[in-house]
Parts: structure tokens; C-alpha cells; sequence
């Protein structure tokens, strides 16, 4: 196979490779509003236990984590200090947990906390992109 040498067929690959997501994307959350719709519960198709709404979600949250690599280099920002990112970690921690914890705290606590290392590690790594861009 041929490498691409052209930077026009490069670019060109890339926006087709977008687009190519952004149609799997919509189609995949369509089918997922269309079997909620079908059960006339549109919660339960967008639940951990359906593997279609799983793999939007890997979906969504790869491309999130790539594409910080092209956009926080280019943003210009100052690097996050380890106080901003540890109170925005229990900022987020304690909101997710009081919104969520009903009838099962345990398990209200343990998603929060997944969810906030979660985001605490996409933080991190944007916040190594920032301190690698600056050298």
C-alpha cells in the first residue's frame, strides 16, 4: 500500500474519515431513539445494558481523547495549576453524587467516581499536552 505524500489528500482523507463518523454516529443514536421509541421507553435504550448505546459511547469518548491531541497544542493556554484540577475533580465528584444519589448511594458514589477519573484523566493529559507545547 502507498503512503499519501500529497497534503491536499491527506486533509481530504481526514474530512472523509470525519464525515464517515459523524454518519455511524447519527445512525447509531437514531437506532438507539428508534428502539426507545419502539418500547415506548426511551430511557432504557439509552442504558450500559444495551451494546449499541456502549459502543456510542466508546465512540464518543475516543474521539474526544484524540482530538485533544491536535486541539490543545494549538489553544494557547496556560497549564492548569494541580489545585484547579484536584477542585474541579471534587466540584464534579459531589455534584454527581448529590443529582444522582436516590435510592442507591453506593452506587450513585462509585459511578462519580468513575466518571470523575474519567474526566480527571482527559484533564491530565490535556494539562501534559499544554506543558509539552510550552517547552
Amino acid at each position: 500500500m502507498k503512503k499519501i505524500r500529497d497534503e491536499r489528500l491527506i486533509l481530504q482523507n481526514f474530512k472523509n474519515i470525519r464525515t464517515t463518523l459523524l454518519v455511524e454516529n447519527s445512525v447509531i443514536l437514531l437506532i438507539l431513539l428508534w428502539q426507545g421509541w419502539q418500547k415506548s421507553d426511551l430511557l432504557h435504550a439509552f442504558t450500559y445494558d444495551n451494546p449499541l448505546f456502549l459502543v456510542l459511547m466508546i465512540a464518543v469518548f475516543t474521539m474526544i481523547v484524540l482530538s485533544l491531541n491536535v486541539s490543545t497544542p494549538i489553544e494557547d493556554k496556560p497549564k492548569r495549576s494541580w489545585r484547579y484540577l484536584g477542585v474541579s475533580a471534587l466540584i464534579e465528584l459531589v455534584g454527581f453524587y448529590l443529582l444522582t444519589a436516590g435510592h442507591h448511594p453506593f452506587i450513585s458514589l462509585l459511578a462519580g467516581v468513575v466518571l470523575t477519573a474519567i474526566t480527571s484523566g482527559i484533564m491530565l493529559y490535556s494539562n501534559h499536552l499544554r506543558s509539552r507545547g510550552e517547552q
